[in-house]
């Protein structure tokens, strides 16, 4: 079968000749593939052969699909094989070595083929190579998690110096405990900034709590209230976790948080849209310029923006307003 033979269960299709049909999916970068109805392997386009590797299709024409991945992913295929006979598309990430051994991680989308009657003659699968993204992604959690582990070792070193020196010092016993207890809230705060896979599923009003309250003082009031009832997604983790511990720590240097005063933390979600409003007001003024137009906040204002939603912060004599908009609920 040459790059320009496309089997039976796809000619019957339409009004396009097969020659011209193979032609058009040669073109495309992807790896596309035609798979049988019981799951075995029809035909592959000329750059997904060239993407995978494959010199001659004679040596996988007529193969199980599965055959063709680890182990570890034939459930993935067969499921997806088995949700296409059954008519539904599905998707799913998996790695997969090229012919050639080059390790490789693809995203995969499987579809049902039927002809003119609705009967099922096959099914179609379009891989993406995101060998590029996932290696990046691993670089991102592996840098992640040292720097986790780097300020773990960091809270974990300043408390015993902080115990080592009130030890024999009933007066200072009692603050030190209280120094240690918010070193640790606090690396719970900055651990979820930097994993947001250690919440699970969290509910907002959970991940807005833990995000704010390790930076509380005793001098600040923190009111949390009127915070919808939704599960949070990664990505929404990811998001919410940048912007509340941007707030957090701009607030506890400047602000209410580190040197007293109110912070009033509300939400609702109007039409799939977060609004998400932090009202602060503080004992000590800080100028608009002290806390605006800094990297995290421009930082913050980038993310939203690039997922629909945008930040707006008006700045008072002693206190300021921060209204967060973020599509996707």
């Amino acid at each position: 079968m040459t790059s320009l033979e496309l089997p039976s269960i796809v000619a019957n299709f339409g009004s396009a000749s097969n020659g011209i049909l193979a032609a058009v999916l040669d073109q495309s970068a992807d790896c596309i593939k035609v798979i049988g109805p019981t799951g075995k392997v029809e035909f592959m386009n000329r750059n997904g052969r060239c993407a995978m590797g494959v010199d001659d299709f004679n040596a996988i024409a007529g193969l199980y699909w599965w055959d063709l991945w680890p182990g570890e992913s034939e459930l993935l295929i067969r499921n997806a094989i088995a949700q296409a006979q059954e008519g539904k598309s599905s998707r799913f990430e998996a790695y997969c070595p090229t012919g050639l051994g080059e390790p490789r991680w693809w995203d995969v989308s499987v579809a049902p083929l039927r002809d003119d009657d609705g009967v099922l003659r096959g099914l179609i699968s379009v891989s993406r190579d995101i060998s590029a993204d996932m290696i990046m992604r691993q670089l991102r959690e592996t840098a992640a998690a040292e720097m986790k582990h780097r300020l773990q070792n960091a809270y974990a070193l300043t408390s015993a110096i902080v115990m080592a020196t009130a030890r024999g010092a009933p007066e200072r016993e009692g603050f030190a405990r209280e120094i240690v207890e918010r070193l640790q809230r606090l690396g719970v705060a900055q651990s979820l900034l930097l994993d947001a896979d250690a919440l699970g599923t969290p509910t907002l009003d959970i991940l807005v709590r833990r995000l704010t309250e390790p930076f509380c003082s005793n001098a600040a009031s923190l009111d949390i209230s009127d915070l919808p009832d939704v599960t949070l997604g990664e990505t929404q983790v990811r998001t919410l976790a940048l912007v509340l511990g941007e707030f957090s720590t701009n607030s506890n240097k400047y602000g209410a948080l580190g040197h007293g005063g109110r912070i009033a933390i509300r939400g609702t979600i109007d039409d799939g849209t977060l609004k998400l409003h932090w009202s602060e007001k503080t004992d000590l003024p800080v100028a608009a310029h002290q806390r605006d137009g800094s990297a995290g906040l421009n930082l913050i204002d980038r993310t939203l923006r690039a997922q629909g939603g945008n930040v707006a912060i008006d700045w008072h004599a002693n206190c300021l307003d921060i209204r967060i908009t973020m599509p996707g609920f």
